[in-house]
């Protein structure tokens, strides 16, 4: 298998597809942008969360791209909710966190008009705890592929591909992509307790406690992996509205809810023969 763990993931690439460079781009990426690794640079600016911070132009690069994906998701995935996803427990590696432990007070979630971003300076107007890992991933999927220049690349799941390759997808069944992006968001994989209380990463901005939602998984296709990303995160949170927030901006969505049941968007059955769109 051409396979290597960055990122918290099992990375996949096509076989006999160069292993170095894909690899040396995540763990690149992985130490600046970790949450988990003390000497990131996003560590170092989380460190003093409120004032100007003057950042990497990688670091202010991402930061953009997180403060788009708030915009086009009307702020519900956004690079605020650091504080929230601390205060839910996610406070270190996902595979070392304890199944359970005290109860947990939510953390109010910024708005994203206390951030301010001009070219490499930023200005946090109340105190902002960063968080941009799903941006992250998404985005260095993507550019793995270029980099590659053809093939495949899945990073836990979320995929970007320049070629037809099948793909399994949540509670069962699989679906081609031949080519563009498909990531999905849910909330089974990476859950834990504290205070016996179910607790997820995807925090609703409004509450600042993890989201009730409606569905499990849902999963987008995409021109890209990180649009994909960002889709299926927002479709998520949206719940019932989410197929329709979907098929407005033409994007294919899969929905599967807490029980099992399946529910596809009219983009997703457009797309996708009817023999595999379930």
């Amino acid at each position: 298998m051409n396979t290597f763990r960055s990122m918290g993931c099992e990375v996949v690439l096509l076989p006999g597809a160069p292993l170095g460079e894909v690899r040396r781009l995540f763990d690149e990426r992985d130490r600046r942008f970790s949450r988990f690794i003390e000497s990131s640079e996003l560590n170092r600016v989380n460190a003093q969360p409120h004032g100007v911070t003057v950042l990497s132009e990688e670091l202010a690069s991402m930061l953009a791209l997180a403060l788009d994906a708030a915009r086009t998701t009307d702020g519900l995935v956004s690079p605020t909710v650091g504080g929230a996803v601390l205060a839910a427990g996610y406070d270190r590696d996902f595979s070392l966190l304890p199944p359970d432990g005290d109860p947990v007070e939510p953390a109010a979630v910024a708005s994203l008009s206390s951030l301010v971003l001009r070219g490499r300076i930023l200005l946090r107007a109340e105190p902002v705890t960063l968080d941009l890992n799903g941006v992250v991933k998404g985005r260095t999927v993507d550019d793995a592929l270029a980099l590659l220049g053809e093939g495949w690349v899945s990073a836990g799941g979320d995929l970007a591909t320049a070629c037809p390759i099948v793909v399994g997808l949540p509670g069962g069944d699989t679906v081609t992509l031949d080519r563009g992006g498909l990531a999905t968001s849910s909330v089974s994989k990476r859950s834990w307790l504290r205070g016996g209380e179910r607790q997820h990463h995807l925090i609703d901005v409004a509450t600042g406690s993890p989201a009730r939602v409606a569905w499990r998984d849902v999963t987008v296709a995409a021109p890209t992996c990180l649009a994909a990303d960002v889709a299926a995160k927002a479709a998520l949170l949206l719940g019932d509205r989410g197929p329709a927030w979907l098929d407005g901006r033409g994007l294919a969505g899969r929905f599967v809810d807490h029980d099992g049941v399946v529910v596809i968007n009219q983009s997703w059955t457009s797309a996708v023969p009817a023999r595999v769109a379930a």
